[in-house]
């Protein structure tokens, strides 16, 4: 029985051959992409949020009903990587200590905020001694961005890392606002933070 030989790439037309190799290299390529894409996520499985590791000097403001800003109490807040570096603590403590503490005392806070790989989302809580329950928000990074969506204090909130740098970055709280189920949706900025650092 005559058997068949082998099928080689040279029995092709030099066109057929010089597509199945583009395909052969553009497969490879976006293998090697995923590859050092899954490398350095576990390299760096904080992403953005690893911008913040350090402490912080807050400068906050917040907006009044006239609608006019005016300068808060300051801040200090300290960001540091916890569960073997899978995710990130921080801590607020306001107004900042190297001010005098006020009459009822400062606001001590602090966040816990880890990444699910499965849906590509932070999962974060927030407790203060001031509230004295947990807030929780879900959070994505796009754009250099860290946005981060939940209900806090009954409304529905956006809060937004971004314009990070070295020494600096910023962050705006916004409440959604809705008269009626016919309007459309939009936010206003009503709280707004610049961090510098401080180690």
């Amino acid at each position: 029985m005559r058997q068949t030989p082998p099928f080689t790439l040279y029995q092709l037309s030099k066109a057929s051959q010089q597509t199945i190799k583009f395909f052969i290299l553009l497969t490879l390529i976006v293998n090697g992409l995923v590859v050092k894409t899954l490398v350095a996520e576990e390299k760096n499985p904080l992403g953005l949020f690893n911008n913040l590791i350090g402490n912080w000097r807050i400068a906050d403001y917040s907006l009044n009903p006239d609608g006019e800003w005016q300068a808060a109490g300051g801040a200090d807040w300290n960001f540091y990587p916890i569960l073997n570096g899978t995710a990130i603590q921080d801590d607020w403590i306001a107004p900042s200590l190297n001010k005098p503490a006020p009459e009822q005392g400062r606001q001590f806070g602090t966040n816990i905020r880890i990444f699910n790989q499965k849906n590509k989302q932070w999962h974060m809580a927030w407790m203060a001694n001031t509230g004295q329950k947990v807030d929780t928000f879900k959070a994505t990074e796009k754009d250099g961005k860290i946005i981060m969506m939940g209900d806090y204090q009954g409304k529905s909130t956006r809060i937004t890392f971004f314009d990070f740098k070295p020494n600096n970055f910023s962050w705006t709280m916004e409440t959604e606002n809705q008269q009626q189920a016919s309007e459309k949706a939009t936010w206003k900025v009503i709280y707004k933070i610049e961090g510098t650092r401080v180690k």
